[in-house]
């Protein structure tokens, strides 16, 4: 039995399944999938039936799925944000709105028992998995749990974000190890490739010193980006890097 965990797939349904197929995902497996499955890639509505038919794929919230219900529920200050073009809603709610009433419903359903965070442990380590920020004080807790203001700020702040910062003092002083995504790699300010280059190969950002690991590759920008240099899917392998097993717990797809 592995666990495994990617992010922000974006509607990169085929690289969903191209990643379960290498990995050869089995019902002994689980997968944990740390939000934004929806939006700007071009299968959003098969990737969420995908999740919602399995039962060893666990998906969290992420700000992408929260724009979607702010926008079905009518929500005018929130809600305009899902079709917002840098956003990429608008494919998600085509391909929604072409549903029976039964699957919106479930669908629905589905994105309002998501968690926001979910707290794990293996080989003695324990690692809080979550979309961007987190609560410090809780382990696994569903959104629908919290007000939505909370919500909000947990699924948006990032450390990685001037306008949405959170320091990273509150996740290496928090004890646990933070698996997250929401900020591609690519833009993180402190990697060392050549202005206005990507590099050839992406990878994992992993920052022991601070107690934190992004997985989110990029691979929502694909569609949009001539070059796909230092975009990918990202499968990390958490038992893999729980035993500090580091190079082994990453595999790419593209």
């Amino acid at each position: 039995m592995s666990t495994y965990l990617c992010s922000d797939v974006h509607g990169q349904y085929d690289l969903y399944i191209k990643m379960l197929d290498d990995i050869r995902f089995s019902q002994n497996d689980h997968l944990y999938i740390l939000g934004d499955l929806i939006d700007r890639g071009p299968k959003s509505i098969e990737l969420l039936q995908d999740v919602m038919n399995r039962n060893n794929v666990t998906c969290l919230i992420g700000n992408h799925e929260m724009m979607m219900l702010d926008h079905l529920n009518g929500n005018r200050e929130r809600g305009s944000y899902w079709t917002v073009s840098a956003n990429g809603g608008t494919v998600t709610k085509r391909g929604f709105n072409k549903l029976p009433d039964r699957e919106k419903s479930s669908i629905i359903d589905f994105l309002n028992s998501l968690c926001l965070q979910i707290e794990l442990e293996i080989n003695g380590k324990r690692f809080l998995l979550s979309h961007s920020s987190f609560l410090e004080d809780s382990g696994t807790v569903r959104w629908r749990d919290l007000d939505e203001k909370t919500v909000f700020k947990t699924v948006w702040d990032s450390p990685w974000r001037f306008w949405e910062h959170i320091p990273l003092q509150k996740y290496r002083e928090d004890g646990r190890i933070h698996v997250i995504g929401h900020v591609p790699t690519v833009f993180i300010d402190d990697r060392d490739w050549p202005e206005g280059r990507m590099p050839a190969m992406p990878s994992a950002y992993v920052d022991h010193a601070n107690r934190i690991v992004n997985i989110d590759l990029g691979c929502a920008l694909m569609a949009r980006m001539s070059r796909k240099t230092g975009l990918a899917l990202c499968c990390m392998n958490l038992d893999s890097f729980a035993a500090g097993n580091e190079k082994q717990a990453f595999q790419y797809y593209r």
